[in-house]
């Protein structure tokens, strides 16, 4: 009889108090409702890999991205380097060309959704008086992709740690760039240009310091996923 009555009690509790949670919800508007119980990102990060890259580094790039910028990444499979982009004078691939490729990718996707390309190989672009800069990757600034190439990263090292460390955070600098963020002045941030050497890349925190994390609010703020991606109109 006790266990009876102990069943019974427990059971008209989970009524009331299912009961006041319903009055509850019921007095929340339901664009507030949809806000709470949606995930807010700034973006979403396809990550594609061109031609070869160390597939054991991908998981660490994704993870950098997803804890550093609240991005939501997914993953596409590997595509081929576009012969458009190579540069026979140098035997190396231009990278804005392989931005252009990128950004085709995901051309049909939803618009708040971005592209970033790694690789293996060697890549370069203009800059300043140079035609033909070797670089560790590009990112487009406010746009839609960015690239990473681990060919400067990891040539003079074998240390499997200080590639990883490399290669995530030029992915979260160039992913930087695509969300708005420009190179800067801030100590050891990682979006300080890595002016043709890899110490600023070696001492970077791996994030954005308080600057470059007020203008990365400013420019690409979190939101429900829906308005992100175009899905509903934004409040």
């Amino acid at each position: 009889m006790s266990s009876l009555l102990v069943t019974l009690c427990a059971a008209a509790l989970v009524a009331r108090t299912s009961g006041a949670t319903l009055e509850l919800a019921a007095e929340i508007p339901g664009d507030v409702v949809a806000d709470v119980q949606e995930p807010q990102i700034r973006a979403v990060v396809v990550l594609v890999v061109l031609g070869e890259f160390p597939a054991e580094l991908l998981d660490g790039v994704e993870a950098a991205l997803r804890s550093t910028y609240q991005v939501e990444v997914q993953r596409r499979p590997p595509i081929a380097l576009p012969k458009s982009a190579w540069y026979a004078p140098r035997k190396r691939y231009r990278a804005d060309a392989l931005l252009e490729h990128l950004g085709a990718q995901v051309a049909s996707a939803p618009r708040g959704t971005r592209v970033l390309g790694l690789t293996s190989v060697d890549i370069s672009t203009s800059k300043g008086q140079f035609v033909d800069w070797g670089v560790f990757g590009l990112g487009e600034l406010g746009g839609t992709a960015a690239v990473v190439s681990g060919h400067r990263l990891w040539r003079k090292t074998k240390d499997k740690q200080k590639i990883a460390w490399r290669v995530t955070n030029t992915a979260v600098h160039e992913v930087g760039h695509v969300l708005g963020l420009d190179h800067c002045e801030e100590p050891r941030c990682v979006m300080l240009d890595a002016e043709g050497k890899i110490d600023n890349t070696d001492e970077s925190t791996g994030g954005p310091g308080p600057s470059c994390t007020a203008l990365l609010d400013a420019r690409a703020p979190l939101r429900p996923r829906a308005v992100v991606m175009g899905d509903a109109k934004a409040r």
